[in-house]
């Protein structure tokens, strides 16, 4: 759990620098992928079948529909008008998760940067849009940059 809120915070604090990586994966993607490495090419196809976001949507709206009809909220409206306040419980959830698995996956793309060029290139984008100088992510490529 505590892996899934860094990644949350990296997402969030380097948002800008996550955006510049994201740009370079999302165009190389539309270009086929030939730059991937083997293992990038696992990720990208993890990160595209992933369902944590919406399952996370999915509990989380159905929770609250469960809460709310329990405490009896909109009691007197009509039953499919309980979803409208729903809504915002499954957004929030899937967002989150959405987000935090993102900043994992770009993290993964990253990381190679030793033995792939587009790991470098990757990373090198990153670091042009960080704005801080002490980036957890940065300290965390640096730590464990090479996946055997």
């Amino acid at each position: 759990m505590e892996r899934f809120f860094w990644h949350f915070r990296a997402a969030v604090q380097e948002r800008a620098a996550i955006h510049e990586v994201r740009s370079e994966v999302h165009d190389e993607i539309g270009t086929g992928g030939k730059r991937f490495s083997a293992r990038q090419r696992e990720l990208v196809d993890w990160q595209q079948r992933d369902f944590v976001p919406a399952i996370g949507g999915i509990v989380g709206g159905c929770s609250s529909i469960a809460v709310m009809r329990r405490l009896g909220v909109m009691a007197k409206s009509p039953r499919f008008m309980i979803v409208v306040p729903a809504l915002p419980f499954y957004i929030v959830p899937y967002q989150v998760f959405y987000y935090a698995r993102e900043a994992e996956f770009l993290v993964e793309m990253m990381r190679e940067d030793k033995s792939s060029k587009f790991a470098q290139k990757l990373r090198a984008s990153f670091e042009a849009g960080c704005s801080k100088k002490a980036s957890a992510v940065m300290e965390e490529l640096e730590a464990g940059s090479e996946i055997d």
